[in-house]
């Protein structure tokens, strides 16, 4: 009889192993973000991140990307799909500040998956004052947005890569500017319950001009892994990014799947998830599969108060 190494919850030892050591020795070596160096950026609302599922488990997502959110996580992630997909995500900010998300996926069988995305940030008018404090108008809504067509398909085995095209536009008071980038990912399955996911964001630059000077999106490098165990039903993920200002991001999840329903029941799965985000902030959120709906929640806390998300994903048809 062949040998073969004990498997606790569906993976070997040396996998876990692997996963769990790679795990310390990123978060040793990552220095600690703040909100004012992360989010001072001309592509600030860009960071935000998409889909509930995602930012419940810290935004560790580049290796797991396996929803209709993948092109703003990693666009080679949309392989894993083989249905057609759309999420509509929303979360109210603070001020009359919200923050939206639409993605559909569009699979193509052998050549390929196709997606187009809606990325819309959003803030209501505000007063304008003198020098004296007296109110003088109000200025218009603040609102950026990113449209993004992404494209990927599997190269060889267990590899895929993808691509994304960002078309920019946004609108401070009364100045406005477009702009274009290009965002690459990279996905590597070498087993079942183990995947590798790299992406760069922004290798082409974008560039907006709202007045005189172009605010430039800055690159981002993500690379992650994710690890699936007990059948599917825990999945642990852990993420670094590197960011123009040369500090390295760490952000990590968890994801817990306590029931699943038989064929006949109308709830298919329910989903516990947790994390820590780039800023060091504890993440958490539920997921609910209904027949072909799936609606999600996320919740993280925040200097000015606690941040709530909603998602519903809508899926059907290969």
């Amino acid at each position: 009889m062949e040998n073969r190494p004990f498997r606790l919850f569906g993976v070997a030892p040396i996998h876990r192993s692997v996963f769990l050591i790679s795990v310390v020795i990123l978060g040793l070596h990552c220095q600690v973000a703040t909100a004012d160096n992360y989010y001072g950026m001309a592509n600030d609302y860009l960071q935000y991140g998409a889909g509930a599922k995602s930012l419940a488990m810290g935004g560790a997502y580049v290796a797991l990307a396996n929803e209709a959110s993948a092109p703003y996580w990693n666009p080679a992630g949309l392989t894993q799909i083989n249905e057609h997909q759309f999420l509509a995500m929303y979360a109210p900010f603070f001020e009359q500040t919200s923050y939206n998300f639409l993605s559909y996926v569009h699979p193509l069988g052998r050549l390929g998956t196709l997606a187009i995305s809606d990325v819309l940030f959003h803030s209501g008018g505000y007063e304008e004052v003198d020098g004296t404090g007296d109110v003088i108008g109000i200025n218009k809504s603040i609102l950026k947005n990113a449209v993004i067509i992404s494209y990927a398909n599997r190269i060889y085995g267990q590899l895929s890569l993808g691509a994304s095209l960002k078309l920019l536009h946004e609108r401070v008071m009364k100045y406005s500017g477009n702009g274009q980038g290009i965002d690459l990912g990279i996905l590597y399955q070498p087993l079942d319950e183990l995947n590798i996911g790299l992406a760069l964001q922004n290798v082409l630059q974008p560039k907006v001009t709202l007045r005189d000077e172009p605010d430039v999106y800055e690159m981002n490098l993500k690379g992650g892994m994710a690890l699936k165990t007990f059948s599917n039903r825990l999945t642990l993920t852990a993420d670094i990014n590197k960011l123009a200002d040369e500090k390295l991001y760490f952000c990590a999840g968890v994801e817990f799947s306590p029931w699943e329903g038989a064929t006949s029941s109308s709830l298919k799965r329910i989903d516990l998830r947790a994390g820590i985000n780039h800023l060091q902030t504890f993440t958490c959120g539920i997921g609910l599969k209904i027949k072909i709906f799936t609606v999600d929640y996320a919740f993280s806390s925040h200097d000015l108060g606690n941040l709530h998300k909603f998602a519903l994903t809508f899926s059907w048809g290969k």
